[in-house]
């Protein structure tokens, strides 16, 4: 009896329950026609300003989209060029150095081989100018202790004596100022044999242009560090001998400091660090082990000591390794399967002076040439001198900065090569304006040891001395004068300034200084 009314009462709950359920149904369907057929439409869609997502105006956006399709864009006309060339060409490479002949070969090494002597004279030259300072030290300081304390029976000739002291000093003076010059000069017939003796090798006998152009690198690498060796050791040296005092060499930090600072960086210039402070001081720095660790580490400023790190990463080693091979391969490929031709079918256009096909030949190599100089770039920058550091536990690897982004030409010549605008900043630039040089004279004077260096790099191993290396640097300087107003109008990282850059430098310049060389080049090989 008692589980049949529990039973009753169950069903009817369940059924009250959906009786509700579907009254709630009804209820809210009624709802929903009444709103919809509420609806008007005076609704307000604009409620507030705002730019268009492509104006200067609009917040920063995305463009991932636009970038995959300009990577699509270029990955299918490579493809495109490279069907081309296999169609119009078929498969031009052969083995590496298969063309040189073995006579240009032993000359090369030859030239290499010669060079280390120049490393040891200069070490030589520094070590004996080291025993000359450490004697002349030990004479100031002797005359020093005997005139400090005269005896009381010569008080009354104190004068006499002053005055002969004195004499005595600057006569040590004089005699170290003159041995300073005397090394000086030796070290400039040191140097001069550095830079001499490569480029008449490479002018006079090796006839491939990338073997004699890799000789005179390597003298012109040498040249530059073995300066800076000798400048370096000359201040050490000064200050050793006459005892100047650390705090009249602080003022080279401060300049340091000042010219480092970025105009526009929210920091103020004294967050900047203090000088680095050498392990090694002077005349410890004088040995074979010191000049030997300079001459392969991967910067051009000499120190008596760097920065180091600890360990060895062998992974990173290897890794950047594999980076060199690969990209030296690269770079081989595309020179000769697809600069070569382009450079032996302009050759008749500049023949003709058809400036429509030589713009057309221009244009069609700049592509490779940004590709090449990019592969040689990421090889040299990054990877040789990352491994070379590796292996040496260097720990300064700044050789590059941000130079892709520069929206001005004078930002890429200080960020694209560290070592070399270092080089110029400590031992030409910052001397000349702290002896009264005004700056902008200093960068022309720069710019212009820079042209003929770059004309002694590239005229002199393809024997055409014509001056287009020299022309193509030099006139960085009006180029860098019409870029610095567009810089400061348009801003840090204008768009506009880094498109003109790119243009001027790499889609124009470089193509076309390669069409010329190649062209002279072409005509040479036929009269001789």
């Amino acid at each position: 009896m008692t589980s049949t009314v529990v039973q009753a009462n169950a069903i009817a709950d369940a059924k009250a329950s959906a009786m509700t359920t579907e009254g709630a149904k009804v209820q809210n369907k009624k709802a929903g026609h009444a709103t919809a057929g509420s609806y008007r439409h005076t609704y307000p869609v604009h409620t507030k300003t705002a730019p268009s997502p492509l104006s200067k105006e609009a917040p920063p956006e995305s463009y991932r989209g636009f970038v995959n399709l300009g990577m699509l864009l270029l990955f299918g006309n490579n493809i495109r060029l490279i069907i081309e060339n296999y169609l119009k060409y078929g498969f031009l490479l052969s083995f590496p150095g298969s063309n040189v002949s073995q006579r240009d070969w032993i000359l090369t090494a030859i030239t290499h081989a010669v060079l280390p002597f120049n490393v040891i004279v200069a070490y030589k030259l520094e070590a004996w100018a080291m025993k000359q300072a450490t004697g002349f030290k030990k004479r100031r300081a002797d005359e020093a202790s005997n005139g400090s304390s005269p005896s009381p029976a010569a008080a009354a000739g104190d004068d006499q004596k002053k005055r002969g002291k004195g004499a005595k000093d600057q006569s040590v003076e004089a005699i170290a100022k003159a041995n300073q010059s005397t090394v000086g000069w030796l070290h400039v017939l040191n140097l001069s044999i550095i830079l001499g003796w490569p480029s008449f090798m490479a002018y006079f006998l090796i006839y491939h242009p990338f073997l004699a152009m890799s000789c005179l690198m390597n003298g012109l690498v040498l040249f530059l560090k073995m300066t800076s060796f000798a400048l370096v050791n000359q201040d050490l040296r000064a200050a050793f001998i006459f005892d100047t005092p650390a705090e009249k060499l602080q003022h080279a930090t401060a300049v340091h400091d000042v010219s480092s600072a970025v105009k526009d960086s929210p920091e103020p210039a004294a967050a900047h660090p203090t000088v680095y402070q050498y392990d090694v001081h002077y005349p410890d720095n004088i040995t074979a082990k010191n000049i030997a660790y300079f001459w392969f580490a991967p910067t051009l400023c000499y120190q008596p000591s760097y920065p180091r790190t600890t360990v060895f990463r062998k992974s990173f080693f290897l890794k950047r390794c594999a980076e060199i091979v690969t990209c030296l391969g690269m770079m081989y490929f595309l020179i000769e399967q697809y600069a070569t031709p382009t450079l032996q079918n302009s050759v008749r256009a500049l023949d003709d002076l058809a400036f429509g096909t030589i713009l057309e030949r221009v244009l069609k190599l700049s592509t490779t040439s940004v590709i090449i100089w990019l592969l040689m770039f990421y090889t040299f920058f990054h990877s040789f001198l990352n491994a070379l550091a590796e292996v040496l536990y260097f720990g300064d690897r700044c050789f590059y900065l941000a130079w892709w982004n520069s929206s001005r030409l004078s930002e890429y010549w200080r960020l694209w090569n560290k070592p070399v605008y270092t080089f110029f900043k400590r031992h030409v630039y910052l001397p000349m304006v702290t002896s009264g040089t005004k700056p902008v004279v200093a960068s022309f004077i720069i710019f212009t040891i820079s042209a003929i260096l770059h004309e002694v790099l590239i005229g002199i191993p393809t024997h055409m001395i014509y001056g287009y290396a020299f022309a193509g640097m030099f006139f960085q300087i009006p180029l860098i004068a019409l870029t610095e107003p567009l810089g400061h109008w348009r801003g840090r990282g204008s768009g506009l300034g880094n498109m003109i850059f790119w243009v001027s430098f790499t889609i124009l310049g470089q193509p076309a200084c390669a069409v010329l060389y190649y062209y002279h080049w072409t005509k040479q090989r036929m009269n001789a």
